[in-house]
C-alpha cells in the first residue's frame, strides 16, 4: 500500500509552526537571559554603592581622630565636611556622625568581664542596683545575674539561679562560654537576658541596654564619661546622689563635651560615699573613643564603627555594623 504524500501546504505549515514554537523558545530563553544579567548588574550596583557608602562612613572616623574638634563640634564638623565630599558626585552624598552619642569615651561604660570576674558579691550588687534603676523586676535581675556569672567562669558548677550546659542544651541554645565576653552583643545569648530586656523596654526609662557595657578598657569606671545610672550603680550610691556632679562635669556653659569640660575630677566634687572608692574609678580622662558613622550614597548605606585613640590618633579596632558589636 503506497503512503499518499503531503500536500504542499500541509507540510509548510507544520515547518510554519516548528518555526514558530522556535522563536518563541529563543525568545522566551533570550528574555530570561536578560533578566538575569539585569539582576546580576543590579546587585553589582548595589554592591558598589554600598561598598562607596563604606568609605564615606570612614570619612567620620578620620575626621573623629581629629583631637582639634571637640566632641561636641562634631554635628558641626561632618556639615562642613560633608559639602566638600558631595562635590563631584553625580548622587548625593554624605556621613552622620552623631556628637555625644558617635563620640563617647568607652571607659564611661560598664566592663563586664572585669566586673564578673572579679568579686561575684560586689558584680551582684552593681548589677542589682543598674537593674533595679532600669525598672527591671528583682527575680529576674537575680537570675539573670546569676547567669553571667557562669557564662564568665570557668567551671561547670551552677549559680544558685544560674545556667550550665545542661541548662542550655535544653533550650537548644549553646553555652555558657566559661571564659570572658569576647563582645557585647554575646550578652544577648545568655539565658535571662532577653527578659531583662523586654522589661526595660516596658520601662519609662527605654534604656539601650547594650550601650551600657563594654569588653575593651582597664576595667575601671571613667567618672568623666559614665552615665548617671552607670555611677551610681558602681559606686553603690542612691539614686540621684550624683545630680550636682553631673552638672559640674558640663564645666561653665553647661554642654557637654565642650572645650571648657574638666579633664580630671577635682576629689572636693565626688559625690559623699565616693571618696572611699577611688581604686575602682578612673578620675582623669582616659583616651579610648567609641566613634559611629553611617555613610549614605544614594539610597545605599554603611555604618561602620571603631574604637579610637585621638592623641595620637590610631584606631584600635573598626567593625560595620552588620558584623556586630564588640
Amino acid at each position: 500500500m503506497r503512503m499518499k504524500k503531503m500536500p504542499f501546504f500541509a507540510s509548510s505549515g507544520v515547518a510554519l509552526i516548528v518555526v514558530l514554537w522556535a522563536v518563541s523558545l529563543i525568545s522566551t530563553a533570550m528574555l530570561g537571559l536578560a533578566a538575569i544579567l539585569q539582576g546580576q548588574l543590579g546587585q553589582e550596583i548595589v554592591s558598589l554603592q554600598s561598598a562607596r557608602a563604606g568609605l564615606v562612613a570612614e570619612s567620620g572616623i578620620q575626621m573623629a581622630l581629629n583631637p582639634q574638634v571637640a566632641p561636641a563640634e562634631i554635628k558641626q564638623a561632618s556639615v562642613q565636611l560633608n559639602q566638600r565630599l558631595s562635590d563631584g558626585w553625580k548622587v548625593p552624598v554624605h556621613f552622620e556622625v552623631e556628637d555625644l552619642k558617635g563620640l563617647k569615651g568607652e571607659e564611661g561604660k560598664l566592663n563586664i568581664n572585669a566586673l564578673l570576674l572579679g568579686d561575684k558579691a560586689r558584680a551582684q550588687r552593681v548589677l542589682q542596683n543598674l537593674f533595679a534603676a532600669w525598672g527591671v523586676n528583682l527575680s529576674t535581675s537575680t537570675r539573670l545575674i546569676d547567669t553571667l556569672i557562669d557564662w564568665v567562669d570557668s567551671d561547670s558548677l551552677t549559680q544558685p539561679q544560674g545556667a550550665e550546659e545542661e541548662d542550655y542544651k535544653k533550650q537548644k541554645r549553646t553555652g555558657p562560654r566559661n571564659g570572658p565576653f569576647e563582645s557585647i552583643d554575646e550578652l544577648k545569648k545568655v539565658l535571662g537576658w532577653e527578659e531583662m530586656e523586654k522589661e526595660t523596654r516596658e520601662a519609662p526609662q527605654g534604656v539601650a541596654v547594650l550601650e551600657k557595657f563594654t569588653v575593651f578598657g582597664s576595667g575601671k569606671l571613667t567618672l568623666l564619661d559614665a552615665d548617671q545610672d552607670v555611677l551610681e550603680a558602681w559606686l553603690d550610691l542612691p539614686s540621684h546622689s550624683v545630680d550636682a556632679f553631673i552638672e559640674w562635669r558640663k564645666g561653665q556653659d553647661q554642654a557637654l563635651g565642650t572645650s571648657d569640660d574638666p579633664t580630671a575630677v577635682d576629689s572636693s566634687k565626688l559625690p559623699p560615699g565616693a571618696l572611699n572608692q577611688t581604686n575602682i574609678v578612673t578620675l582623669g580622662k582616659p583616651d579610648l573613643w567609641r566613634v559611629t558613622s553611617t555613610g549614605y550614597v544614594g539610597e545605599a548605606k554603611r555604618t561602620v564603627v571603631a574604637l579610637i585613640s585621638r592623641n595620637p590618633p590610631q584606631i584600635k579596632a573598626r567593625w560595620t555594623q552588620e558584623e556586630g558589636q564588640p
